[in-house]
C-alpha cells in the first residue's frame, strides 16, 4: 500500500461516495493529485488555490465554504491550515480533515507508510500522562524551562481521522498539550528544527517569562521575525513529544515534531486545541538534547521514550 492509499484508507478511512476534498496549492499539486486519484469512488474534488504568506493564515472564504460542507478535506498545501477557523469550522460541521503542509514524497513514504497501531499506542500512552501531570520541566544545555499545565487535556495526533470532525497532521505522530497561558519561566535551547527556516547551523536560545518569548539568542531567523511581527506569536503555546519512528530530522517541521524521542514547543496560536492564545502564526520548534519531566518523573530524554510501555 502505497502512502496516498494509506491516507485514504487507513486514516481517513473513506467511503464510496463521501464528499473528498483534497485542497493544495502549486507547489504541492502533483502530490495533491496523487491523494486525489487514490480516491477514486469518492465524491472527490481537487482545488488549487495561491498559497498564503504564513503557517496559520486563513484560507479563501469560498475555500473555507468548501471544507465544511466535506465529508472528508486532505490540505496538502505549502502552508499550514492546522490552526485556522477554516479548520475549526470545518471540523464542527464534522468534517475529517488531515492537514499536511510542506509534505514532500520522502517525507510521505517514511513517515506516512508506518504501523499505526504501534503508533496510536505510544502517541495515546503519553497523552495519558500529559494529561494527568500538573507540571512540566523541560531541561536543556541553556537551563530549565517550567510550565504548568494542571487541567489540560493533551491530545494524540495518531493518524486516526476516522470520526467525524477528527483533526491531525499527516504525517501523524506525537501528543501535545497546550500550556497554561502565562505560565512558562526559564530558559530553553532549541538545536533541531525551526520554523520555516528548518534544520538549525547553530543552536536557538529562548528566554521565556510569564509564557511569552523575551530574549533570543539569534536574530537572523525568519521565526524569530514572524513571532515578533505577529500579534500574540512569542506566547508559548504547546509543548509536544514525538513518537513517530519511520519520521527524521530532515528540515521540515511537519515532520521533525513527529521523531520519535524528540521535544518540541510552539508558539502563537492554541485556540484550535484548548488554549486560549489566539494568533494568525503558529510556529514550532524542535528540540534534540533534552530531559523532560512531568511531576519531577522523567518520562523523555534525547531519543528515548521513558514513560510508555516499550
Amino acid at each position: 500500500m502505497g502512502w496516498a492509499e494509506r491516507v485514504v484508507r487507513e486514516c481517513l478511512r473513506l467511503s464510496e461516495g463521501e464528499r473528498f476534498l483534497v485542497l493544495t496549492d502549486p507547489e504541492m499539486e502533483e502530490l495533491g493529485r496523487e491523494l486525489f486519484e487514490a480516491a477514486e469512488g469518492t465524491d472527490r474534488a481537487l482545488v488549487v488555490v495561491d498559497p498564503r504568506e504564513t503557517h496559520g493564515e486563513e484560507p479563501p472564504d469560498h475555500v473555507a465554504a468548501m471544507m465544511r460542507s466535506s465529508d472528508a478535506v486532505a490540505a496538502v498545501t505549502s502552508w499550514s491550515i492546522s490552526h485556522t477557523e477554516a479548520r475549526r469550522r470545518a471540523c464542527e460541521a464534522g468534517a475529517r480533515v488531515a492537514s499536511m503542509p510542506e509534505l514532500t514524497r520522502e517525507i510521505a513514504e517514511r513517515a506516512i507508510d508506518v504501523d499505526y497501531e504501534e503508533l496510536r499506542r505510544l502517541s495515546r500512552e503519553l497523552a495519558e500522562l500529559l494529561t494527568e501531570a500538573s507540571e512540566v520541566r523541560l531541561v536543556t544545555p541553556a537551563g530549565e524551562l517550567v510550565m504548568d499545565i494542571g487541567g489540560r487535556e493533551a491530545l494524540a495526533d495518531d493518524g486516526n481521522l476516522r470520526d467525524p470532525g477528527e483533526f491531525g497532521n499527516l504525517p501523524a505522530g506525537e501528543a501535545f498539550v497546550a500550556p497554561i497561558e502565562g505560565s512558562a519561566e526559564g530558559c530553553v535551547r532549541i538545536d533541531g528544527s525551526v520554523a520555516p527556516d528548518g534544520i538549525l547551523d547553530e543552536p536557538l536560545e529562548l528566554e521565556i517569562s510569564e509564557g511569552r518569548v523575551v530574549e533570543v539568542s539569534r536574530e537572523d531567523l525568519e521565526f524569530v521575525r514572524l513571532i515578533r511581527r505577529i500579534e500574540n506569536g512569542e506566547m508559548l503555546c504547546e509543548l509536544g513529544v514525538g513518537t513517530n519512528p519511520g519520521a527524521k530530522l530532515c528540515g521540515v517541521v511537519l515532520e521533525d515534531e513527529k521523531v520519535y524521542g524528540t521535544v518540541h514547543m510552539g508558539f502563537g496560536d492554541n485556540s484550535t486545541f484548548s488554549g486560549r492564545v489566539s494568533s494568525r502564526v503558529h510556529l514550532d520548534a524542535v528540540i534534540k538534547e533534552f530531559e523532560l519531566y512531568l511531576d519531577d518523573e522523567l518520562v523523555a530524554r534525547s531519543g528515548e521514550l521513558l514513560g510508555v510501555s516499550l
